[in-house]
């Protein structure tokens, strides 16, 4: 599947009514706050291409807070309906220079031109929660774990179950590679994204990792 010279793989390319309903959801949300979100912290989003599908960030004042595949508007729109109610944000289509480091960072790992990002984030979870996503941007470029590697390296008790739980509630996609743990034997297991996604982003991190140190 994996095509570095293809930009979009066609694997994970839209129709253009489909990305058009996809971003009108995202507008409808912004358009339609819940009450007691009104003057909370501003949530500006943009809409991003990818080789693996259209994407959406979304950023505070503090950081990126998420990153997701427009494709996954189910997700999507529950993640953002926690931010709002359980956090306080606002979602604004006021543009951001967050936004913008975004995307200059996720075109050049696409590129193959960057492996680690140098962004700030604004994650909020659970203090295991963000104990995992801590210990996810350690996994290095080209490398997997498995959930019960992770799980021993934060110990305290911690196991694969919750481990692979706190996993699934990661917002920001890639940048927090969730997609570089797998199951103990091997197998690539869920994904919010889809497991083509994953192993193309496996098979692609595979492949640049064997290049010369880069940028980032």
């Amino acid at each position: 599947m994996l095509n570095n010279e293809l930009f979009p793989h066609p694997a994970f390319t839209l129709a253009p009514e489909t990305l058009a309903r996809l971003q009108h959801g995202v507008h409808a949300l912004c358009d339609n706050p819940v009450p007691h979100s009104a003057g909370g912290k501003p949530l500006h989003y943009r809409f991003l291409d990818s080789p693996v599908g259209p994407m959406i960030a979304m950023a505070s004042d503090k950081g990126v807070v998420l990153l997701e595949f427009l494709d996954t508007i189910e997700t999507i729109t529950k993640e953002i309906t926690d931010l709002r109610t359980r956090y306080g944000f606002a979602l604004s289509r006021q543009d951001h220079p967050c936004l913008d480091a975004v995307q200059q960072q996720m075109d050049a790992y696409f590129a193959g031109q960057r492996q680690t990002f140098e962004l700030a984030l604004d994650a909020p979870g659970t203090v295991f929660d963000e104990t995992v996503w801590a210990h996810l941007q350690r996994i290095p470029y080209g490398r997997t774990c498995s959930y019960g590697d992770l799980a021993s390296e934060i110990g305290n008790g911690a196991h694969a179950r919750i481990v692979g739980t706190a996993n699934h509630r990661n917002r920001i996609s890639i940048v927090i590679p969730c997609h570089r743990v797998i199951g103990a034997d091997g197998s690539l297991t869920g994904y919010g994204g889809g497991l083509a996604r994953k192993r193309w982003l496996l098979e692609f991190e595979s492949v640049h990792a064997c290049s010369a140190p880069l940028a980032g």
